[in-house]
């Protein structure tokens, strides 16, 4: 999770450049945004959409990057008589707004500084009992060291995984792993 850092219009959130260095430096990806124009817009204002792609950092594989993920849309919302900006700072605004979205949801990533807010959200979607003491069993087998569950899992699924709240779509995909170069 990353926390929240700045405060406006009277909530919190994590800035576009937490999101950015908590996905290279923690996890360990490079990241790309492009915008994306559509010209059939589905959204008043929307200026395009601002999409994801990512590597593992190092990677000197042109071919090692994902496709274009997650669309998020860039709406301009309307000049409004308290904070008449001008339109490229919208836009500007707009942008940015889009870019962060595109790459948390890239990676499934929560911008939190309270646990409990995500308590209820995946507790019907969390691996079972019989799930964990697989995936337990292989890390074991691995040698994977506790407190590196996550790393390890991450590494095997080419993908971030949060070990704590590991689901059981990605428990079976981690299980499958397995079970398929045997």
């Amino acid at each position: 999770m990353i926390a929240k850092n700045r405060k406006a219009y009277g909530y919190d959130y994590a800035d576009l450049g937490s999101v950015v260095t908590y996905v290279t430096e923690t996890l360990g990806y490079d990241i790309e945004h492009d915008i994306k124009y559509d010209n059939t817009p589905q959204f008043t204002n929307c200026y395009g959409f601002v999409v994801t792609r990512y590597r593992k950092r190092g990677s000197t594989d042109e071919t090692a990057w994902s496709d274009y993920k997650c669309p998020v849309p860039i709406i301009v919302g309307e000049s409004s008589g308290k904070r008449d900006q001008p339109f490229m700072q919208r836009w500007g605004s707009a942008e940015t707004y889009a870019r962060r979205y595109s790459l948390l949801t890239t990676f499934g990533l929560a911008t939190t500084d309270d646990d409990g807010q995500l308590a209820g959200y995946q507790r019907g979607g969390l691996m079972t009992d019989m799930q964990r003491q697989t995936v337990n069993t292989l890390l074991i087998e691995g040698k994977v060291n506790p407190g590196q569950e996550s790393m390890a899992i991450s590494k095997r699924l080419g993908m971030p995984v949060d070990y704590a709240r590991m689901t059981g779509a990605q428990a079976e995909m981690f299980i499958n792993s397995f079970n398929n170069n045997q």
